[in-house]
């Protein structure tokens, strides 16, 4: 058995799937390929995500164009999770390891013509005292919430777009999850 084989199967016992976080304003197609009757390709909105008890396998846009390049299928190692972003010259992805293949890699994808996924949950806005410090995060779904309350959100990886910090003799904090936009960091966000 190789490397990836065993470390799948280990991953497949802890249900560790692969999952893709959509942040873009494009629709995109997702493939699964464990459920019986599989490989199914599901339409995923923006603003959505893939259900974590499912895992995805591959991904494309459902209008057809390429992403970097390449209009068939991106394929991604099963304990990843793909983000994809929009800008002004394409979709964006963040993921540690992904791989252009053919329109036949999973076999015969049966498209179905539904919208799926789960609303993503993200810090939108916070508010700060009048010292600048951050006193209430506005979260999507759930409203204005204290720092315990999201801390402890984050921590159980509820919110999307953001990661806890632990830093050494410092009190813990919440950053926006690392990319290389600046304008979606909470430190710009939020007046006094």
């Amino acid at each position: 058995m190789s490397l990836y084989s065993s470390l799948k199967a280990i991953l497949k016992k802890l249900r560790i799937n692969g999952q893709v976080k959509n942040y873009s304003d494009v629709e995109l197609w997702v493939v699964e390929n464990d459920t019986s009757g599989g490989p199914f390709a599901r339409k995923l909105l923006p603003g959505y995500k893939t259900s974590p008890e499912i895992d995805v396998d591959g991904f494309k846009r459902v209008d057809g164009k390429p992403i970097q390049r390449h209009k068939a299928w991106w394929k991604f190692y099963d304990f990843s999770t793909v983000d994809v972003y929009s800008d002004k010259r394409g979709l964006r992805l963040s993921v540690i390891k992904k791989a252009p293949v053919s329109e036949e890699e999973f076999g015969e994808v049966r498209y179905l013509n539904e919208k799926w996924g789960v609303l993503l949950t993200v810090i939108i806005d916070i508010k700060r005292d009048k010292k600048k410090k951050i006193i209430a995060y506005y979260v999507s779904g759930h409203g204005w919430l204290d720092f315990e309350t999201t801390f402890s959100m984050t921590c159980h990886h509820e919110i999307d777009n953001a990661r806890p910090v632990f830093p050494r003799n410092r009190t813990p904090y919440i950053r926006t999850k690392r990319d290389k936009s600046i304008i979606n960091n909470f430190e710009i966000k939020g007046k006094a």
